[in-house]
C-alpha cells in the first residue's frame, strides 16, 4: 500500500523532472513555445523564458520543507496560468504554421483536461 509520505516523495520527483524538462524545452526552443503563445498576450519572449524561471524555481521549492507547500501551490497557480495557451492551440489549430509540425488538434483536445489533472494533483498536495 502507497502512503501519503510515498505519494508526496514520488509527486516530488515526477514535479521535478516535468518543470525541469520543460524549463529546458523552453530554453532550447523558445520559437516553438512563440508559436503556440496566444497572440492577444504581450512580450512572447519574455513570458517563454521567465516561465522557464519559473519552473526552475518551483522544483526548487519542492526539496526544502518549508517551501515545498509553496511549490506545489505554485505548480498549480502556474498549470493553471497556462490553461489559455492550451486553449488558444484549439482554437487557432489551423492558423499555427509554425512549428512546421504543429501538435495534433486531437492531442490538444487531450492536453486540455491533462492540464485539469495537474493542476488538481499539485494542489492537493499544496493544500496537505
Amino acid at each position: 500500500m502507497i502512503t501519503t509520505t510515498d505519494f508526496r516523495s514520488v509527486s516530488r520527483l515526477l514535479w521535478t523532472a516535468i518543470l525541469s524538462g520543460a524549463a529546458l524545452a523552453h530554453v532550447v526552443v523558445p520559437t516553438w513555445f512563440v508559436a503556440y503563445y496566444p497572440s492577444y498576450l504581450p512580450w512572447p519572449e519574455l513570458a517563454i523564458s521567465g516561465s522557464a524561471f519559473v519552473e526552475v524555481l518551483l522544483a526548487a521549492l519542492l526539496w526544502n520543507r518549508r517551501t515545498e507547500r509553496i511549490g506545489f501551490i505554485g505548480i498549480a497557480l502556474l498549470m493553471l496560468m497556462y490553461m489559455p495557451v492550451h486553449v488558444y492551440v484549439i482554437t487557432h489549430h489551423d492558423a499555427i504554421v509554425n512549428p512546421p509540425v504543429a501538435i495534433p488538434l486531437w492531442l490538444a483536445w487531450v492536453r486540455l483536461p491533462m492540464q485539469l489533472v495537474l493542476i488538481a494533483w499539485a494542489y492537493r498536495l499544496g493544500r496537505r
